[in-house]
């Protein structure tokens, strides 16, 4: 198995893409579909496969300059022959023809890319993108090199990486050209009254039976493709620590503080901040705690799709607030992690303790966190992450 190290992709593939298979990465028209295919290329090359990329849609200079702004060096590798181009494009758009292959009429395109496929045994090639192949050739032509391409891949366990643009092509051709691939990969937009965002879905693999679930995500300049999540409420009674944490897992964060009694800052607003964590992103929004700030509490639950629940371990006297604030931003009906704070305190309640006096369900994690020791945090972030993407 060969790993795409795109975030979830290989989870819901079983581990990654066997040998010899190939991969078709159809999208809707305006989703960025490229950066699949070049990510799973530049994973393959940094662990030592060799690979190809056929472009017929931009030259491959551009497509080397698409790689720095992803902060991968493709230019390293194509001077170190680890990687070269199928140019398929520069001599139509009359730009200098590079790569070591070109091609210059579309007669030729079956057996060049048959060759590049075989003087990369047991590594990976990208094919972008079939909508152009599809507009120079007829249909039955189409089909025909693509199984081709397909048995010769397999012949010589390279992997075979498709990009599609979906437009409005007979249905029958896209029929017959999803039934020669050993997986398809769905890009589409996700769509609630306006676009809200970009999602993958693998609806098909020939060696395991996929999850179905629909991921969001973003692709980031430097970076490639990470999973988006939009919205994550972290709310909780006053002092629990809820600032901290917004502050330990998007140190980036801002928030808006005023001087309570006692001259000790308090959140009297919000804290907004953007998380970056194995491979996914999120927005993350912290809510004030006393009971005067619940409109705004109230307002910032709104299509959150996960959210933390801070709680000061030390202090069971605050948890029907946290209760009453789960139900207030409506934290019931979705995926949430209790984070027992201050664990670190003479006094604290263990997790099941904490279970047990807020009547808590089996389903919903409680994690011992300690923000002084910089303890759990982590591990929180990963029950919440398990919870949305099991």
């Amino acid at each position: 198995m060969k790993k795409t190290h795109i975030p979830k992709l290989d989870d819901f593939l079983g581990g990654g893409i066997p040998e010899g298979s190939s991969v078709l990465f159809y999208a809707d028209p305006g989703v960025e579909c490229e950066a699949f295919g070049y990510q799973t290329l530049q994973s393959r090359l940094e662990e030592g496969d060799p690979g190809f990329i056929f472009t017929n849609v931009t030259e491959p200079s551009s497509i080397i300059y698409e790689f720095e702004k992803f902060g991968w060096d493709l230019e390293k590798e194509v001077k170190e022959e680890s990687a070269f181009f199928v140019d398929g494009s520069s001599y139509f758009i009359g730009a200098p023809v590079t790569g070591k292959y070109s091609i210059e009429d579309y007669s030729q395109i079956e057996e060049i890319v048959v060759d590049a496929i075989t003087d990369v045994p047991d590594g990976v090639g990208v094919i972008n993108n079939l909508s152009t192949l599809i507009d120079y050739l007829d249909n039955g032509e189409t089909v025909r090199i693509i199984r081709k391409w397909n048995q010769i891949a397999k012949d010589k366990n390279t992997i075979l990486l498709y990009i599609f643009t979906e437009w409005d092509y007979e249905t029958d051709l896209i029929d017959e050209i999803k039934e020669s691939m050993d997986c398809l990969v769905n890009l589409s937009t996700i769509e609630e009254r306006v676009i809200i965002g970009q999602g993958f879905m693998v609806t098909g693999a020939s060696w395991t039976t996929p999850s179905t679930s629909m991921v969001l995500f973003n692709i980031l300049r430097p970076g490639g493709i990470k999973i988006f999540i939009p919205k994550i409420l972290v709310t909780g009674p006053f002092n629990a620590g809820k600032s901290s944490f917004v502050k330990k897992i998007a140190p980036n964060s801002v928030s808006v503080d005023e001087m309570a009694l006692g001259k000790v800052p308090t959140t009297v607003a919000m804290d907004i901040g953007h998380m970056e964590y194995k491979g996914f992103v999120a927005d993350v929004f912290g809510t004030p705690g006393q009971e005067r700030f619940d409109l705004i509490l109230d307002f910032l639950s709104k299509e959150a799709v996960g959210a933390f629940i801070l709680v000061d371990s030390t202090d069971p006297e605050t948890f029907p607030r946290a209760k009453e604030m789960i139900k207030r931003c409506k934290a019931e009906a979705i995926p949430k992690v209790i984070v027992a704070n201050k664990q670190d305190l003479p006094g604290s309640l263990s997790p099941e303790e904490i279970r047990k006096v807020m009547s808590i369900g089996q389903d919903i994690p409680v994690v011992p966190v300690s923000m002084i020791r910089n303890e759990g945090i982590e591990d929180a972030v990963d029950a919440l992450l398990e919870i949305l993407y099991r």
